[in-house]
């Protein structure tokens, strides 16, 4: 009963946009606030000062650490996510995409094309001679520890841009210009990270297209999730790239050298124009598979 009453109910606030950006806003804020706090609590607990842990935290040791801070900022993401679904949009929380049924091999593609975008990427580099492997060490901590952490980062990530401002902004209709829109704002939310070029930017914001472009279509939030885990996950604890510009600890050690256009330099492999062309490649296909399925005409 109460589900039937959200869906007929008029949203607070009608227009989307700024639902949009005060929910952006209150996210941000908060998810940081909840971050804060796990920090504090961990460094009262460890004896470790917050600015010792913050640059310890890149270590294989450090996982654990990493993975309650995360966990906090997305309970503080999905709390206020909750209200403003709630309270703000008039609808229920799990109409954003949430629904598990049937949606086990979406996980499972997202997993799939994840590996194979990357792969595809290391792999190129190194016939060409443009990464060199240096060393590979197995390490438990690593590869255990490091999923769970990018899983949680990517929920963050999800629940905010796909879940939130894309479903949002699909009210005026235009799906595509709603995409373009959720993608740019996904590629400015990167915009103070460590080592950022131009193509490592215009990258970002076509990455928002990659994890977006099925979302348009189903309104599930299931496929993006685990795209975006596999993504961040094989290309930093698996292959050594750094992620988004930030290190990672990696089973595999490598190095790069060349033409960081090619490359991505100190970015990392989101900084290539290689990917660049694999995503648009992945939008295409992937907006050609989801018309048919759906039916949908633009």
């Amino acid at each position: 009963m109460e589900n039937t009453q959200l869906v007929t109910k008029k949203p607070a606030i009608k227009w989307p946009w700024l639902r949009v950006l005060l929910y952006l806003l209150a996210a941000l804020i908060l998810m940081g606030i909840g971050q804060a706090i796990a920090a504090v609590i961990v460094s009262a607990i460890s004896g470790i000062s917050p600015y010792d842990l913050g640059k310890t935290l890149g270590g294989a040791d450090q996982s654990g650490i990493k993975l309650i801070i995360e966990l906090s900022g997305l309970i503080f993401v999905l709390g206020i996510t909750w209200i403003f679904r709630r309270y703000i949009d008039s609808k229920s929380f799990v109409s954003m995409g949430y629904s598990m049924k049937g949606r086990l091999k979406d996980c499972i593609y997202g997993i799939l094309v994840g590996l194979v975008l990357i792969s595809l990427g290391f792999f190129s580099l190194l016939f060409t001679d443009y990464l060199e492997i240096t060393q590979i060490v197995f390490s438990f901590k690593i590869v255990a520890g490091s999923f769970f952490f990018y899983l949680v980062a990517a929920m963050i990530e999800e629940v905010i841009f796909r879940g939130y401002v894309l479903n949002n902004l699909m009210e005026y209709g235009n799906k595509y210009l709603a995409l373009f829109i959720s993608s740019v704002l996904f590629a400015l939310i990167h915009g103070m990270n460590p080592n950022l070029t131009i193509i490592a930017m215009v990258n970002l914001a076509i990455a928002g297209g990659v994890l977006g472009i099925t979302y348009i279509y189903t309104k599930n939030i299931w496929y993006p999730v685990f795209l975006h885990v596999s993504w961040n996950y094989f290309q930093g604890p698996i292959y050594g790239f750094e992620v988004s510009g930030t290190q990672a600890a990696s089973i595999i050690s490598q190095k790069v050298s060349g033409n960081e256009l090619i490359t991505g330099g100190s970015f990392g492999f989101e900084g290539s124009i290689i990917l660049t062309v694999l995503m648009i490649v992945l939008i295409i296909v992937s907006d050609l598979i989801m018309r048919k399925k759906y039916k949908l005409q633009d």
